[in-house]
């Protein structure tokens, strides 16, 4: 994770634990809300509940009708990250996570905004 400042590497750490979190089904998309720039607040939320609704629907047709899972489904996992800081106070990155046998890149950006990290883009490719 070179090319970026300390604080943007555990600003963006941070909000990638919370997106797994979320497309795990653990915490809600409206807990991205607050680590979000408030103009793009809705967006992002957006994003990660659309996300975490790919990930549920990939998962429920793994599962054979009128069967109930014959082993426990992988958690989503972080297998590596690649960031960058393009100009002080942005940071961008691209994830790739995995789960079982299927694979998906997360795409983000955080700015600097009132001394804080807040998520400004979020998508799942």
């Amino acid at each position: 994770m070179s090319g970026a400042s300390p604080e943007a590497k555990l600003a963006v750490n941070r909000f990638v634990r919370m997106c797994v979190e979320v497309l795990n089904g653990h915490r809600p998309p409206a807990h991205l809300r607050h680590l979000s720039r408030p103009e793009e607040a809705a967006g992002v939320v957006a994003q990660g509940l659309a996300a975490a609704r790919r990930v549920s629907d990939v998962r429920k047709a793994a599962v054979k009708p009128g069967r109930r899972p014959t082993r426990r489904v992988s958690p989503v996992a972080v297998i590596r990250l690649r960031l960058c800081e393009p100009r002080p106070g942005a940071v961008e990155a691209a994830v790739a996570l995995v789960a079982g046998d299927r694979t998906w890149a997360l795409a983000l950006r955080l700015e600097l905004h009132q001394q804080a990290w807040s998520a400004t883009i979020l998508r799942l490719i």
